[in-house]
């Protein structure tokens, strides 16, 4: 009897230390609670809006080159196209030759124009022989009109861009936004990045090398692109449509992914947490690593690293947030959530262990059955 009561006074003494020990993280800057649930507010929305990057034009023109398939067609005179075949017209395959060859008309240069000016050009070629010619030119496949999307879809890749597509087109183009979790893939945090290039594409088809050299470089160092920041939910969930913007041939839209916070202490799994929409705060993330643990402290801290390298540390009440007495906490990808004990639950704690197991000890020895 005296060994059983000095082995349980024995593991009182070693929860109790070990309730009150949690791996402490380095502290710089204690801080309240702050409200970071709604940062994309009515006057930031506006702001975005209102800005510079965000007052762009509409869709560019596409110039032919390599690899761009056409069909050209003479409205009311398929026999001059078309011929004997039936045909309403000829399809051509642009190579690197910078002219193709048409019935009457013979070679016509399509090299970097766009569609309006090849049948501005087809126009006046054929008035000499036709009263009154009408060409269609008709883009079968945009070689160089494609879009990147990378990041928190769930399939990144290059999509071809179709005249007057928006971010939304290219976005469910590549699959949707990855909805994270147990859905599959990285759920997006809250903002879009749309990289663009600096030059347009009229300027790209007819500026020479060194002019296109001269305008991409600063002081011998090439020019970054040009970024765009939209907020995802906004764009997405809730389809306002000033944020859908057109793109333009060979930009490249990054959804970066919400990321992760890492739980520590006393909770039932301590671990890595998968951030995304209907997981972005302290007690979402708690409940994702299985919830506190009886003998955890209502005292919660929130360690965060910014990009200048200082921390600073969130302390909050757990229990008060889960009651809805105190608003709750919005995490950021990187933070590190510290989780401590209470002695005098982790006491409770231990006796409501210890009186389990005597429990299924004694189930055990009374189960005997019979050979």
């Amino acid at each position: 009897m005296t060994r059983s009561l000095n082995a349980v006074a024995l593991g009182l003494l070693l929860v109790l230390l070990a309730g009150a020990c949690v791996t402490t993280p380095p502290r710089t800057l204690i801080l309240h609670p702050i409200d970071l649930t709604d940062p994309l507010n009515p006057e930031t929305l506006r702001k975005l809006l209102g800005s510079a990057e965000m007052q762009l034009p509409a869709p560019e023109e596409y110039y032919l080159g390599p690899g761009d398939i056409i069909t050209i067609r003479l409205i009311g005179r398929p026999d001059i196209l078309g011929g004997d075949r039936g045909q309403e017209g000829v399809e051509f395959r642009l190579t690197d030759s910078s002219t193709i060859s048409l019935p009457m008309i013979g070679a016509v240069s399509v090299r970097n124009k766009t569609v309006a000016q090849l049948q501005q050009d087809l126009s006046t070629a054929y008035a000499a022989f036709v009263k009154d010619p009408r060409p269609l030119v008709i883009v079968n496949f945009f070689n160089r009109n494609q879009v990147t999307v990378l990041g928190s879809v769930r399939e990144p890749g290059k999509y071809p861009y179709e005249y007057g597509d928006t971010l939304l087109d290219a976005v469910f183009k590549a699959g949707g936004v990855a909805p994270g979790g147990r859905g599959g893939g990285m759920a997006p945090g809250r903002y879009l990045h749309l990289y663009r290039e600096r030059l347009t594409a009229e300027e790209r088809a007819t500026l020479t090398l060194e002019e296109l050299a001269e305008r991409l470089t600063v002081q011998g160092q090439v020019r970054p692109r040009e970024e765009i920041v939209m907020p995802i939910d906004e764009l997405v969930s809730h389809g306002t449509l000033q944020h859908n913007i057109p793109v333009q041939p060979g930009d490249v839209i990054l959804l970066a992914s919400a990321g992760t916070v890492h739980v520590q202490g006393r909770v039932d799994t301590p671990g890595v947490v998968f951030l995304g929409p209907s997981v972005n705060t302290v007690t979402q993330a708690i409940n994702e690593r299985g919830g506190l643990r009886f003998s955890a402290s209502s005292t919660v801290e929130v360690v965060r690293t910014y990009p200048d390298g200082h921390y600073a540390t969130y302390r909050m009440d757990i229990r008060r947030m889960r009651g809805r007495q105190s608003p709750d906490f919005r995490v950021q990808e990187g933070d590190e959530i510290f989780v401590y004990g209470d002695p005098v639950r982790a006491v409770g704690e231990y006796l409501g262990e210890l009186f389990r197991g005597s429990v299924r000890a004694g189930a055990s020895a009374t189960y005997n059955p019979v050979n």
